[in-house]
């Protein structure tokens, strides 16, 4: 197996897993905190959602994101299902510390789908992105606001993907500081979480993402 159908193969093994946690450990009361903590809940109860990447993000809060008592959605998942093969015991791990981050593109090569990026907020090895659809598309001077779920031979993104434009660098991470230190109650993550989200809503770009079949 070379690294793309490696990449093909496990993209869709973490698909399989995001689906069955919303299905299983995430309900309506869980999907309307999300959207209440992200502040996309309306006077009528309401979830308010402008764009793809935000419906993207909100089904990645509720899987990720610590917002019940300190635990979270994949939590509930690993307790009840351990790891049965090679792939779900890598792809578990690698979930389970998985955190969102701002990144820079590096180089990215279209015909084999990798991106390289280097973290924004601290300092870091070169991480190898793989991203068939979104390498094909993407415009190679933004900024890439993602949560990577890092594999031994490449990383991959969770599916949560927000652009944002390279001039705004001292805005973004002046700001989504401010933001955070403001998001009181809630682990480094999910602060971080919060802060690019609404970053995201105000100064955002469009992204293609990449749609696993």
């Amino acid at each position: 197996m070379d690294l793309k159908e490696k990449y093909i193969s496990y993209r869709k093994r973490l698909v399989e897993i995001h689906m069955q946690i919303l299905k299983e450990f995430v309900n309506g009361e869980d999907y309307l905190k999300a959207a209440s903590i992200l502040g996309i809940l309306d006077k009528n109860n309401k979830v308010v959602i402008e764009s793809t990447s935000e419906n993207d993000a909100i089904y990645d809060f509720n899987i990720y994101g610590s917002v019940r008592n300190g635990s979270n959605a994949f939590s509930e998942y690993i307790n009840k299902y351990p790891p049965s093969s090679k792939v779900d015991e890598e792809l578990l791990i690698a979930m389970k510390t998985s955190d969102i981050g701002l990144y820079n593109i590096a180089d990215h090569a279209q015909e084999n789908g990798i991106i390289m990026l280097s973290d924004v907020m601290k300092e870091s090895e070169p991480i190898k992105l793989i991203d068939i659809g979104m390498s094909e598309n993407l415009n190679p001077n933004i900024f890439l606001v993602t949560r990577l779920i890092n594999l031994d031979e490449f990383s991959m993104t969770s599916g949560l993907t927000f652009a944002f434009a390279m001039d705004h660098k001292d805005y973004l991470l002046k700001n989504s500081r401010k933001m955070m230190k403001k998001a009181t109650g809630f682990d480094e993550s999910v602060a971080k979480f919060i802060a690019f989200f609404m970053l995201n809503r105000s100064n955002g770009l469009p992204v293609l993402l990449e749609k696993v079949k």
